[in-house]
């Protein structure tokens, strides 16, 4: 019985390898994303180079180990997590996706969902692996506005802000 479901793990990740590999960029991006989980981190290494250049508001790491390890550390107190995109655009290996993410962790807004829009930029190597990824959104609206106190006096400075 083992043997069997070792095998059969073995194929479904030898047949993901290869299927990924016949993805256009586009859809490496939304498979990846629509699929990561703190179960399934595997995908990290399918999809990045292994030197890959990642950057966000909170990080900058040169690889896919780290970026591995990175959200293994974001993802163990997700309940859920989703990207809806909304737009994409290439350019030769570069492609920036748009992108709506609803979050929901007990750590935050008292477990309620979590909206936040951004874009990410990947570029692509000869391989067809992600060398370069930049995400660009906005850390208050992610989760300073969803912390007591510090989130109070976000919010109080982007309504002061509007009005002027």
């Amino acid at each position: 019985m083992n043997y069997v479901l070792i095998v059969f793990l073995f194929l479904q990740t030898n047949v993901f390898a290869q299927s990924m590999n016949h993805l256009s960029n586009k859809d490496k991006i939304t498979y990846f994303f629509q699929n990561l989980t703190k179960d399934k981190l595997h995908l990290v290494t399918e999809f990045y180079h292994p030197q890959v250049k990642f950057i966000d508001p909170v990080e900058t790491l040169d690889s896919a180990e780290k970026i591995k390890a990175y959200y293994a550390g974001m993802y163990k107190n997700v309940k859920t997590i989703k990207f809806d995109f909304s737009e994409f655009h290439e350019a030769g290996k570069t492609v920036v996706a748009v992108w709506t993410m609803t979050l929901e962790t007990e750590k935050l807004n008292s477990g309620n969902p979590i909206k936040v829009d951004g874009n990410s930029v990947i570029t692509f190597d000869e391989q067809g692996k992600a060398i370069y990824h930049r995400d660009y959104f906005d850390m208050g609206a992610f989760i300073y506005e969803h912390v007591p106190v510090v989130g109070y006096f976000v919010r109080k400075i982007k309504s002061k802000m509007k009005s002027e």
